[in-house]
This record gives C-alpha cells, structure tokens and sequence, in this order.
C-alpha cells in the first residue's frame, strides 16, 4: 500500500477509537492501570504515545511521570490531537503535549524518549509502512529506553479490525528489524499481545 493509501485508512482509524465504546467498557480488559504500572515509569521520565488517538492512554502515563516529566501525545489526525489538548487544557495537565506525525515520521526528537507506547496502531498501518514507522520511532528513543507495542491478538474473540489483525510472530519481527530486542511478552490482556522492546546501550 502506498502512502495515499494510508491517508485514508487514517480517519476510519480515529473514527473507531473516538467513537469507541465508553471507556468503562475497555477497561476491564484492556487493564489500563496496569499496564502502566508494568512500564515501571518515574517522575521525570519522556514518554511519547505514538498513535494517541482520544488520549485512553496519554493521560495515565501523564500521571505515571508527573510534573517533572513529559508525555508527547503523537498522531497523525488533526482532530485527536485537539481533543487531547483541549482534554489536557481542562485538566490542568501541563506535561502532556501534542504532537503532529506522518505516516511514517512521528516527529519526535532524536535520542529523547524513556519510553514509547504504540497501543492498536500498527493494524492500521500499511504492511509497508510499518517497519519505516518503528524504526523513525527508534531513532527518538535513548539508548536502553523501551517500546511497548500493543495490538490485537489474530484469534481474540472482540469484533474489532478482524481484516487487519497482525500475527504474533511479525509485530516481534518489525521490532527486531528495527534493532530493538525483545525483553519481555506479558500475557494477562484478554484480546490483545504485550511486548517490551528495549534499545540497545544504556
């Protein structure tokens, strides 16, 4: 697929997650909290969430870095950066900033980042564009900074992106094309695959 191809995928893409379910519905199984808590982040850590969509996850990891640190909401949609921001405006979350992508640059600065969640993004992406995006995403990380990458198990029972759902074994080969190792699968989320990436150094 090409990039004008992606262009549209896009907005269906932010249809479904600002349209979703309310959110009380996701979190029993989606287990936001402690997802988050498995990330081990501490006051003053750079986390960019790349793919925010409405923010489900933005505001947790805000939380999760505190005042000192800083979490880059990342996407490319006009429409779900401004509902984080004026999300993060309301709530006085002076640490959460917006960030404007493209497909495959997420315009995160280079060699910057703790951490970086990638959460029911990459089915979205085109098969060839996914690497390119990871490995743009990499670049931004620090040296023994971690990637979580989030997606849809190929047999989870939940309606949701059937089509486009990515197997196990090629979401664990984009991060290690992209020079990442694995450093641990968590296996609790009812419908989704876990994995920490780690950058090499540090």
């Amino acid at each position: 697929m090409r990039l004008s191809r992606w262009m549209l995928i896009a907005p269906l893409a932010l249809a479904a997650c600002m349209g979703a379910a309310p959110r009380e519905s996701r979190d029993p199984w989606q287990q936001p909290d402690r997802v988050v808590a498995e990330m081990g982040l501490k006051p003053g850590h750079r986390v960019a969430d790349v793919g925010c969509g409405s923010g489900y996850f933005t505001f947790r990891l805000a939380k999760a870095v505190g005042e000192t640190g800083e979490v880059l909401a990342e996407d490319i949609e006009a429409k779900a950066l401004k509902a984080v921001g004026d999300r993060a405006q309301k709530e006085n979350a002076r640490n959460v900033k917006t960030v404007q992508g493209e497909p495959t640059d997420a315009k995160l600065p280079a060699d910057s980042l703790d951490a970086v969640v990638v959460c029911d993004v990459l089915h979205h992406v085109p098969a060839d564009l996914r690497l390119p995006l990871i490995k743009n995403v990499v670049r931004a990380m620090k040296a023994g900074a971690m990637l979580y990458v989030i997606d849809w198990r190929v047999d989870a029972e939940i309606s949701h992106d059937r089509d486009r759902r990515i197997p196990a074994e090629q979401l664990i080969g984009l991060g290690k094309d992209a020079g990442l190792t694995l450093d641990a699968e968590y296996h609790y989320l009812k419908h989704q695959v876990f994995y920490r990436f780690r950058k090499p150094g540090g």
